[in-house]
């Protein structure tokens, strides 16, 4: 029995690694996006932050994307939109 949980939680870490950070470190809170963004000095490089709920359930996810990667995506969802229509 202990040599599954440990097998299962070996499993759980080495998959921690599958992710790609591209080199930005992992923000958990809105004073570690005041400290990245004081580091950083183009605008479009800032991080913008929000808590969104995860789809299917109740837990919230801080979820940080770049002011370009912003921009990005909402030009892309008026695309698709405009397309739609």
């Amino acid at each position: 029995m202990k040599m599954l949980i440990i097998a299962a939680a070996l499993t759980l870490v080495g998959c921690e690694s599958l992710y790609q950070d591209d080199g930005i470190p992992r923000i958990r809170t809105q004073r570690d996006v005041a400290a990245y963004n004081a580091t950083v000095s183009a605008e479009a490089d800032k991080l913008v932050c929000t808590r969104e709920v995860v789809l299917g359930t109740h837990f919230r996810e801080f979820v940080c994307l770049t002011v370009a990667e912003r921009d990005r995506v909402q030009q892309q969802t008026r695309e698709v939109i405009d397309f739609i229509r």
